[in-house]
C-alpha cells in the first residue's frame, strides 16, 4: 500500500527489531537513536505516536522511560495478545479513521492481520522511517496535540469505571462555549477546516486567505467552540459560518466524538438549514439538548452531606468492596479516613476491566487458594487480574464489610477441572466454553471487559476449565457461612440487595430476567439474616420505588438512589458504633448521649455551617472515638 505521509495523523509503532535493534525479551537491545530524535520531532509536528508490540509491558515501559520517550506514546498496548484486534481499539479509542493511521512493523504477518481488521489503515515495514525523517523536517510546530491525547487516554480509562455512557458525560462536567472573535484564532480554525473529516459536515476546503474574508464578511455569522471538562482543556475544536439560515461550515474536531458537541451547538442555532456532504459519524436531530452539557448541578437537590443528613462517625474500620453502585454512594460520604475501598478497576497494563473481584468464589478464593493456585489461576485467564486475588478482605480486620451482591445473579462460573478452582466472567447465558459463542467473543460482539478473546485461547480455557452456571442461592448462602467463619466474630457484613422489578429501559436481553433471580437470591439472603447477627443488610427495593429510579438497565441508577445507599451505610457503621458501649466509662456514655442529643437539636435549628453546630459536631466527634 502507498503511505500518504500528509494523511497521517497516528502511527502506530512495533518495537523489536523496528523502534530499537532486537528482541528485548531475549538480548540486550541496541536503541535507534535517530527513531527516538524522529518521536520527538513527529510529536511537534503534530503527529501522535503510540504503541502496539507483543512484549511484557513493564520491561518495554522502562526501556522506553530510560529512551526518554515514553511519556510521547499515547494508547500503548504492549502485552503477548495479536496485534490486529488492539490496533482497532487503538484507533477507536483515539476517534481517528484508519486512512489517518501507520502502522509499522517488521513482521509482515502482523502488518496483514491489522489490514484484516482494518482495512483501510497504512502499513509499512521500518523502511518508512526515512521517509518520515525527511518528512517532519518541511513541518511545522504544534505539540499541543500530544497533550490532547493524554487527555483523551486519561478519559479513556476512567470511562471504563462507569456502566453507561451517559452517567460518564454527566460526570465529566463538560462545559461548550461559543466565541465570536475568530480574526484572532484563524489560524487554529483553518487547521480545524483542513483536518476535521468525520464530524466535518459541510468539508469545504478553503485556504486561509479565503477563510480570513470569510469572517469579516458582514453578512456571516461566524463562531469557534472551545470545549472543557474535568479532565482538561481541549481548546478549540470547532467552527461554524452561518450564512443567512444556512451552515455554510459546520465542523469539530474528531476529539469531541461522543460528547454531543455538535448537537448542542446545532441546536443553539436553532437547527439552521445544513446540507451534509459525505459521511459523518453523528446524526443531528432537532430534540432537547444533550443535559450534560453545561449542565447545572445534576444531583443540586442533594447539596452537601452534612447538610442534609449523619455523616459516619467515630474510629470504625470499614471495607467497602463492589462495582459502581458502591463507588458512587461512596461520593456522598466525607469521611474517606474510615474505609479502605476495593471497586471495579482498569488494569494498568493490558486495559481490561476487572470487575468480577466481589463475587463470591473470588472472596473465598482470597483465603482458600494458595500463592501458587492464583499465579495459576492468572495464567489461564485473561480475565482475571493478579492483584484483584490478593485483596483486603481478610487481611485487616475491620468492623464492617460493605458488599454488593448484584454481580452474584448473573455472572457464570468455571471450574477448574479436576481441582477445586472456581472463577466468574461474563454473563451466565453466554458461557465462554460454548464453542457457538467463541466467534461472537473474538470479534467483540458482546461484552468482553475489554479482554481478547482469541478462538484459539476459547479452545484452550474450555480444555482446562467446565462451566458450572451461576450462583444459586443456597450456594451463596453456604459462602456467606464460610466468610462470616473466617472473618472475625465482631465484624459485620453488610450485604446490598438487587431490585425485584424489572428496568423498561433495560434492553439487553440477557437483562430480561434478572430481577427474577435477585428475588431469589434476596429471599433466602432474608432468611438468613434473621438468624445470623453478623449480618446486616440494605435493600434496594426500599430505595427503588420506580422507573424514574433506572437509568439504562437495572443496576444502574439515579443520583437520589446512590445518595440513599449512602444514607443506609452511614446508619449501619453508627449502629454499630453505638454498641460496644461497654468499652465506654459510664461518664462517657452519658456524655456521649446528651451531646449526640443536643447535636440533633441543634441541626434542626440551625444551619449545619453555623459555628454552635460545628463545635458540638467536632466535642461529639472526640466522644465517639472513646468507644474503642
Amino acid at each position: 500500500m502507498d503511505v500518504n505521509l500528509d494523511k497521517i495523523k497516528l502511527i502506530i509503532w512495533d518495537l523489536d527489531n523496528t523502534f530499537w535493534k532486537g528482541t528485548i525479551s531475549e538480548i540486550e537491545i541496541q536503541p535507534i537513536i535517530s527513531n527516538c530524535e524522529l518521536i520527538v520531532a513527529l510529536t511537534n509536528c503534530g503527529i501522535i505516536n503510540s504503541i502496539c508490540s507483543k512484549n511484557d509491558y513493564a520491561t518495554a515501559a522502562q526501556k522506553l522511560k530510560e529512551l526518554n520517550v515514553w511519556n510521547y506514546f499515547v494508547f500503548s498496548s504492549i502485552d503477548w495478545q495479536p496485534k490486529g484486534q488492539r490496533i482497532r481499539t487503538i484507533v477507536q479509542s483515539m476517534a481517528l479513521r484508519p486512512e489517518n493511521v501507520l502502522f509499522i512493523d517488521d513482521e509482515i504477518t502482523n502488518l496483514r492481520e491489522a489490514q484484516y481488521y482494518l482495512l483501510d489503515l497504512m502499513v509499512a515495514g521500518p523502511e518508512i522511517i526515512d521517509r518520515l525523517q525527511h518528512y517532519v523536517e518541511t513541518k511545522d510546530t504544534n505539540h499541543s496535540r500530544l497533550d490532547q491525547y493524554k487527555l483523551l487516554e486519561v478519559k479513556n480509562t476512567e470511562q471504563q469505571k462507569y456502566d453507561s455512557n451517559e452517567e460518564f458525560l454527566f460526570a465529566s462536567n463538560i462545559r461548550v462555549s461559543i466565541s465570536a472573535d475568530c480574526n484572532k484564532e484563524s489560524d487554529r480554525i483553518h487547521e480545524l477546516i483542513q483536518r476535521s473529516n468525520q464530524l466535518n459536515f459541510t468539508k469545504k476546503r478553503i485556504s486561509a486567505e479565503e477563510l480570513k474574508i470569510l469572517i469579516n464578511r458582514e453578512d456571516v455569522r461566524c463562531g469557534y467552540v472551545s470545549v472543557t471538562d474535568k479532565y482538561g482543556d481541549y481548546g478549540i475544536v470547532g467552527f461554524y459560518a452561518l450564512v443567512g439560515n444556512k451552515l455554510e461550515h459546520f465542523l469539530f474536531s474528531c476529539r469531541t466524538i461522543g460528547l454531543g458537541v455538535e448537537q448542542y451547538i446545532y441546536l443553539v442555532l436553532n437547527c439552521p438549514q445544513l446540507d451534509i456532504v459525505g459521511e459523518v459519524v453523528s446524526e443531528l436531530k432537532e430534540i432537547e439538548q444533550p443535559a450534560w452539557i453545561n449542565q447545572t448541578d445534576h444531583i443540586a437537590e442533594y447539596p452537601e452531606w452534612d447538610e442534609i443528613t449523619e455523616q459516619p462517625s467515630g474510629s470504625a474500620k470499614v471495607l467497602i468492596k463492589g462495582p459502581c453502585d458502591l463507588s458512587k454512594s461512596m461520593t456522598y460520604i466525607k469521611s474517606s479516613d474510615l474505609f479502605d475501598y476495593e471497586f471495579t478497576y482498569v488494569n494498568e497494563k493490558v486495559g481490561n476491566i476487572i470487575e468480577a473481584h466481589n463475587h463470591s468464589v473470588h472472596i473465598l478464593g482470597l483465603k482458600e487458594y494458595t500463592d501458587k493456585q492464583k499465579d495459576e489461576i492468572a495464567s489461564d485467564c485473561i480475565f482475571v487480574d493478579r492483584d484483584m486475588l490478593d485483596g483486603l478482605f481478610f487481611e485487616t480486620k475491620y468492623d464492617i464489610i460493605v458488599l454488593s451482591t448484584l454481580i452474584e445473579s448473573n455472572y457464570g462460573i468455571y471450574k477448574k477441572r479436576n481441582s477445586n478452582l472456581q472463577v466468574a466472567f461474563g454473563s451466565d447465558l453466554i458461557p465462554l466454553t460454548d464453542k457457538q459463542n467463541w466467534q461472537q467473543y473474538s470479534e467483540g460482539n458482546i461484552y468482553t471487559g475489554n479482554n481478547i478473546f482469541t478462538e484459539p485461547y476459547l479452545s484452550d480455557f474450555s480444555e482446562k476449565y467446565e462451566f458450572v452456571g451461576k450462583t444459586n442461592p443456597q450456594d451463596y448462602i453456604e459462602r456467606i457461612k464460610l466468610m462470616l467463619n473466617y472473618l472475625d466474630k465482631q465484624t459485620t457484613l453488610c450485604l446490598l440487595l438487587g431490585v425485584e422489578f424489572p428496568c423498561d429501559k433495560d434492553s439487553d436481553p440477557l437483562s430480561k430476567n434478572r430481577h427474577q433471580d435477585h428475588a431469589e437470591l434476596n429471599a433466602l439472603i432474608r432468611v438468613f439474616a434473621q438468624e445470623c447477627s453478623q449480618l446486616e443488610l440494605i435493600d434496594l427495593n426500599d430505595i427503588v420505588k420506580s422507573q424514574s429510579d433506572f437509568t439504562d438497565g437495572i443496576n444502574h441508577f439515579t443520583s437520589r438512589v446512590y445518595y440513599e445507599i449512602a444514607q443506609k451505610i452511614s446508619a449501619v457503621i453508627n449502629k454499630k458504633q453505638n454498641i460496644p458501649i461497654e468499652n465506654y466509662s459510664t461518664f462517657f456514655i452519658y456524655l456521649d448521649r446528651v451531646i449526640l442529643f443536643v447535636r440533633t437539636i441543634l441541626k434542626k435549628v440551625f444551619r449545619t455551617d453555623s459555628w454552635l453546630y460545628k463545635l458540638f459536631k467536632a466535642v461529639y466527634l472526640v466522644i465517639s472515638r472513646k468507644k474503642k
